[in-house]
């Protein structure tokens, strides 16, 4: 089974960064897509994020998230929030 983690488990800034990656999606899809991180589960979170926004979308939005400067994230959680990303990229 793929890891779970929730917002809280990152602090304050994890909501921040999700809706920023994802501020160009129409609402009801970027309210999907944030409901999706809060429950994420590796390969079949990402599969399920591919189906809502595509391919190079997804990609684009986890590229996003990891590269989000303005985030309040310790290097701990920055760390820890890769961490839990980290299966899910395929990109370099």
């Amino acid at each position: 089974m793929g890891a779970v983690f929730r917002p809280k488990d990152l602090g304050k800034g994890y909501k921040k960064i999700i809706e920023n990656a994802v501020k160009d999606l129409n609402p009801d899809t970027r309210d999907n897509v944030i409901e999706l991180f809060d429950s994420w589960q590796d390969s079949s979170s990402l599969q399920k994020l591919k189906e809502m926004i595509g391919s190079t979308k997804a990609d684009q939005v986890l590229k996003n998230i990891l590269a989000d400067k303005d985030a309040n994230l310790t290097n701990e959680e920055r760390m820890a929030l890769k961490d839990i990303l980290k299966d899910s990229l395929t990109f370099d």
